[in-house]
């Protein structure tokens, strides 16, 4: 009769550990629901302060902002300029690939008819395709037209750079900083992007 009523309260205290184990990953799968929800009503709210051309893309259906998102991490996370030359002013931001984490730079002109994404698991505008260090940098900012830079590096003779020639930028471009090493730039030149380094 006792060995009966040990197995039984066995039983029972199994029967009950498992009920508190199926209680914990219910609040465990709420709680990641709840924090999914979460991070979806921080992403819309923050949403709401981006570019105007971003979010005009993304209602065109240029820019899938779940596929790609905006990457907060870089301050700031996006810049304005005239990157092509048209007189229009563009946008520059920050993007990360979901499944790698790795980051990258959007480009919309404002005529909102491409967007070019260069990193994130992407190539760069290089001749060669490079996207220095995987898409991370320390800094970036817009280097004004007319800018005229003595010390740059790359062969791209078709848009005016020769290595150890100066070059006049003849547009708004943007540049990428490593700090205290090197530096470089995308630049618009004969209908797409061109990468170049500015300091090595």
């Amino acid at each position: 009769m006792s060995a009966r009523l040990v197995v039984m309260g066995t039983l029972l205290a199994l029967a009950a550990l498992r009920v508190s184990v199926l209680e914990a990953q219910d609040r465990a799968q709420l709680t990641e629901a709840q924090n999914r929800a979460g991070q979806q009503m921080m992403d819309r709210m923050l949403a709401r302060l981006d570019p105007y051309l971003i979010r005009e893309a993304e209602e065109l259906g240029l820019y899938d902002r779940e596929a790609l998102p905006v990457f907060r991490g870089m301050n700031p996370f996006f810049l304005r300029g005239d990157f092509n030359g048209d007189g229009g002013m563009d946008v520059a931001f920050w993007v990360r690939e979901p499944e790698s984490g790795l980051t990258g730079v959007a480009i919309l002109h404002s005529t909102l008819d491409t967007l070019f994404v260069y990193g994130a698991g992407r190539p760069g505008p290089s001749p060669d395709g490079e996207m220095p260090n995987e898409g991370r940098v320390d800094t970036w900012h817009v280097i004004p037209a007319g800018h005229v830079t003595e010390h740059h590096y790359g062969n791209i003779p078709s848009i005016g750079v020769v290595e150890e020639s100066s070059f006049t930028f003849e547009r708004e471009t943007l540049e990428f900083v490593f700090l205290g090493k090197s530096a470089f730039v995308f630049y618009w030149a004969d209908g797409r992007y061109w990468m170049f380094w500015t300091a090595d």
